[in-house]
């Protein structure tokens, strides 16, 4: 079978120019129709208008932002593992962000390059929410430090503790937060069931040898652990929070404990 280019070359070209629309709103503003959509079926809104520098800029108008914000904390998905991603993502493609709308500049003879670089920029930004939704400890560690100094002065905070006990480097503590009554506050964040039976041991291990602490565990989704692995957490540890979602069991577990 022999390929008809030209027939090709000729279909695609009427198809793009019918997929692509080009539509006036009664407020002035020019915004283009294409076939780039989020995942619940809204249309990416290309916003086109006129660059200060000369020639056309392509806008989000912060709308990606704001898709990302129905499911996500904003600030937490700026920060972080997902903004270092998010900046390396930026940088790489010539996209600007400025106030929660990304941008890109192009020439008319351009646009239609401009369009499909822009979406695919969209996407790949998109898609950095389903680090929130895996098992990837970076972004769940980034999440939980960030939660901890919303809540508690940073100085009160030490980060990988090595409490006083017998071979204390194969113990640490995720978080050390001074707490009421110089009684300190132990938290860990556990990801997954590995952290899960790993904190077990040395929650263990720290009552073996009569250590005076509190503890709080917070899951990055509680049930994803393993029942017994989590029955067995339990007779060792203090509160549990089932996710970092849960903000407001979150504060009130902490905040009553911490001086």
């Amino acid at each position: 079978m022999t390929l008809d280019t030209d027939a090709l070359r000729t279909l695609l070209c009427e198809r793009l120019c019918q997929d692509i629309g080009v539509d006036t709103r009664p407020d002035g503003k020019v915004v283009l129709r294409t076939h780039f959509t989020f995942p619940d079926g809204d249309g990416y809104p290309f916003h086109l208008a006129e660059a200060p520098s000369g020639g056309l800029r392509l806008s989000d108008s912060g709308h990606t932002l704001m898709h990302i914000s129905y499911e996500h904390d904003v600030d937490s998905f700026l920060s972080g593992t997902r903004g270092m991603l998010l900046d390396r993502i930026v940088g790489e493609s010539g996209v600007s962000h400025s106030d929660g709308v990304f941008s890109i500049d192009t020439s008319a003879e351009q646009l239609p390059e401009a369009i499909f670089s822009f979406g695919q920029v969209l996407t790949r930004i998109y898609d950095l929410t389903m680090l929130s939704r895996s098992n990837v400890g970076s972004t769940f560690y980034d999440d939980l430090a960030d939660c901890l100094t919303g809540f508690v002065d940073e100085a009160k905070i030490d980060r990988d503790y090595h409490p006083d006990v017998p071979n204390a480097d194969a113990y640490t503590v995720d978080y050390r937060i001074e707490g009421k009554s110089g009684v300190p506050l132990f938290v860990y964040g556990v990801p997954n069931r590995d952290k899960a039976r790993l904190t077990t041991i040395m929650l263990g291990h720290f009552h073996r040898h009569r250590l005076e602490f509190e503890s709080v565990i917070i899951f990055q989704d509680q049930t994803d652990i393993p029942r017994v692995d989590l029955a067995r957490l339990s007779d060792v540890g203090g509160d549990m929070v089932s996710s970092l979602e849960s903000t407001e069991d979150l504060n009130r577990k902490i905040i009553r404990r911490v001086a």
